[in-house]
């Protein structure tokens, strides 16, 4: 899982790489969009569209859903349901036949390990993943 979860990340962080290149920013692209660039467009051939304080992201068919923490800068944070529509779009890791409880227990196993952990604002614990 862990492999996926990387495979996952480094194109959050490529894509919002591309934006911050393109407009030249140093900002995260979920602060800006909508003043800096729209918040519905297309760039390396990625469709997205900004909600929130989340995104997501299209590329061949392959979902990227996630939120940037407005609490610590460039923080993914995303939901066992954002994460599983990644797998479920990847045409090598939906082959896996992941069910939601065993992708769950793979992701729990990553908190373990410190790689991710749960996203904590003023005391509360949310059931969403963060990047560690």
């Amino acid at each position: 899982m862990e492999k996926i979860l990387n495979q996952y990340i480094n194109f959050i962080r490529y894509f919002e790489n591309s934006l911050k290149i393109k407009y030249n920013t140093k900002r995260n692209p979920c602060e800006v969009a909508g003043s800096i660039f729209e918040r519905k467009g297309v760039i390396n051939e990625i469709n997205y569209w900004f909600h929130g304080t989340g995104c997501t992201a299209e590329n061949k068919g392959i979902i990227y859903e996630y939120n940037i923490s407005i609490f610590k800068d460039d923080e993914i944070n995303f939901s066992l349901w954002k994460f599983s529509e990644f797998i479920r779009t990847h045409p090598e890791y939906s082959n896996l036949n992941y069910k939601m409880h065993d992708i769950e227990d793979e992701l729990a196993k990553l908190i373990d390990q410190g790689i991710l952990a749960w996203l904590v604002i003023m005391g509360r614990t949310y059931k969403t993943y963060r990047v560690v």
